[in-house]
């Protein structure tokens, strides 16, 4: 029997990341993370392989979305990688897998100790919604679109705060905990090699209880709302069809599942200017 495995990947919710300096190209530590993070991502490779997985989609979803290093990638593994694309942390997932893991994504800010706590763009967005749902924690968004396409999330890995907001809406989903939230920019974290030992004990056991776990799945359909820091982010993204304006900073659209995921991109990753004098 075949098992399609797929893994979304972010950076913030790894183990010893806590700032900017770690997360960002061309800062001190940026090369150490990624490094760090690639060896993270085949930990969670050996358990889908472990598992039987006959194919196994990794999918970037930090920055520029180009972090990974490929050539120290397990090759058991596809990569998608690079921005400018119709979704931001889970392209073709509606392609058919049999389950998600989700890796290293911050938590939304939703409970006390989210290491680096950001909805999607830290710069833009201050909270998003889906059918009146507080999505601003991005593993949530990410299983809600997996759920649609009948993908179960299986497993999450990043700090507690995250956890605890992912299992507010899936509490079977597979929690492995990589460090604890000090504040936003500090952590206690455990030493990478026991992480590796954690995430890859973890995603085999999630595998292996795959057919138990259940989708975050909503009614179309979807209305989706997103409170931008600044009313220049509802200004432009108003000008789209369809897109209400019902506050200064807070903007809407009602459709189906793919239009709205397509328009998730779109409104909170290409249309989210910077106001041409910086301020």
């Amino acid at each position: 029997m075949s098992l399609r495995v797929y893994i979304s990947v972010d950076i913030e919710g790894m183990e010893g990341v806590v700032s900017y300096n770690e997360t960002l190209r061309g800062k001190g530590d940026y090369e150490l993370s990624r490094r760090r993070l690639t060896k993270d991502v085949n930990a969670a490779i050996a358990a889908a392989k472990a598992e039987g997985a006959t194919e196994i989609l990794v999918c970037e979803g930090h920055a520029d979305m180009e972090n990974l290093l490929f050539d120290e990638l397990d090759p058991a593994a596809d990569l998608v990688s690079g921005a400018m694309r119709s979704s931001l942390q889970m392209q073709e997932i509606e392609t058919g897998f049999d389950a998600m893991v989700l890796f290293g994504h911050a938590g939304g800010g939703q409970t006390v100790g989210g290491v680096l706590d950001h909805t999607f763009n830290s710069k833009k967005i201050h909270g998003l919604r889906l059918n009146g749902l507080n999505m601003n924690t991005e593993a949530v968004f990410n299983a809600a679109v997996a759920g649609h396409y009948d993908v179960p999330t299986v497993a999450v890995i990043g700090d507690r705060a995250m956890v605890n907001e992912v299992h507010a809406f899936l509490p079977d989903c597979e929690g492995i905990v990589v460090k604890e939230g000090i504040s936003r920019f500090s952590a206690r974290s455990i030493h990478p090699v026991r992480a590796r030992e954690l995430i890859e004990q973890g995603v085999r056991r999630a595998l292996r209880d795959r057919d138990r776990k259940q989708l975050l799945k909503l009614t179309e359909p979807l209305t989706m709302e997103i409170d931008y820091f600044c009313s220049a982010g509802a200004d432009t993204a108003s000008l789209v069809p369809g897109v209400k304006r019902i506050s200064p900073r807070t903007v809407s659209f009602t459709g189906d599942a793919e239009t709205v995921f397509r328009l998730h991109e779109l409104l909170l990753f290409r249309t989210v200017d910077e106001y041409p004098f910086g301020f």
